[in-house]
């Protein structure tokens, strides 16, 4: 965050605003909608590939989450003058993102690495991430404190909250062979990396299509399955997998951690063709009790 505020605050003194600065005095509404502007559509950063200027909506909805939260944080403490941020708009939109369904977490479970043993203890990272649909600081941290019988406690790092997750046989037997060999927690960054190789071995070539904005710039990207699949991939499989399977949302926000269900929603991604399927699937039990009782 400070340093976009810095790098606004160079843009307006470019701007012929010789004596600019971000202070806490010029936190108005003219300033949120100049900051705003400068995110949406000046902003380039180093590191992407393609230089054109602008933050994706998300982002930089965060910037602003985050200076709103720092700012109402100075106003409690009495540091600083309130600030009237109510016409403060959070930018926000749907992100695109991909699930795995079982057929396909199957289909890396049993992919062959002999020749890349490796990847080995990267895949059953995934897999019991699908399994219990924690976090990756969750997933890649547990010990053997946690296991209690055949249920899993975990405390979320980002809520704080604890968590109490049935443990399938598959992934007891994940947690055994890693407490056995005493396999250390890989970084992120690491994790994502690899997951992406064994996805692709596991012949996840489907050509996806992603949208997002980037000021008023519709962006395309379209790359094979594998190449979108993540840690948080591990996350949105179980909370659509459990969702597909007739599980109430009430009783997977238990094991998920969600607080909402606005919350928990955006993380079921169903396709059309899914939900199209279900439909079908619950009108054609309905219709078959239906004619049971009319039999009886």
């Amino acid at each position: 965050m400070k340093t976009y505020l810095l790098a606004f605050q160079e843009n307006q003194r470019r701007l012929k605003r010789n004596n600019y600065a971000v202070t806490f005095e010029n936190l108005d509404f003219n300033f949120y909608e100049d900051f705003v502007d400068f995110l949406t559509y000046q902003w380039t950063p180093m590191r992407r590939i393609n230089q054109y200027p602008g933050l994706k909506t998300n982002t930089a909805g965060r910037v602003i989450k985050d200076l709103k939260a720092f700012i109402a944080d100075r106003i409690r403490k009495n540091i600083i003058r309130p600030v009237e941020m109510s016409e403060w708009t959070v930018l926000q939109e749907e992100i695109d993102a991909i699930y795995l369904n079982q057929q396909e977490i199957e289909k890396i479970s049993e992919a062959d690495l002999s020749g890349f043993l490796h990847l080995v203890c990267y895949r059953d990272d995934f897999i019991l991430g699908c399994m219990t649909g924690l976090r990756f600081s969750g997933f890649t941290k547990i010990n053997t404190f946690d296991i209690r019988g055949d249920f899993l406690y975990k405390k979320q790092q980002k809520s704080f909250h604890w968590v109490v997750i049935p443990l399938r046989p598959a992934a007891e037997q994940i947690l055994e062979k890693r407490f056995r060999n005493k396999v250390a927690p890989p970084s992120n960054p690491e994790f994502n990396r690899h997951i992406k190789t064994i996805a692709r071995l596991a012949g996840l070539n489907d050509i996806i299509q992603h949208f997002y904005k980037i000021g008023n710039k519709v962006i395309v990207e379209s790359r094979p399955k594998h190449d979108w699949v993540c840690s948080h991939t591990c996350r949105r499989s179980f909370c659509t997998n459990e969702f597909l399977a007739g599980i109430p949302a009430a009783l997977i926000m238990k094991i998920s951690g969600h607080k909402s269900e606005k919350d928990f929603l955006k993380y079921v991604k169903v396709s059309p063709e899914e939900a199209e399927l279900k439909i079908q699937g619950m009108w054609n039990e309905r219709d078959n009790n239906t004619k049971k009782v009319s039999i009886c």
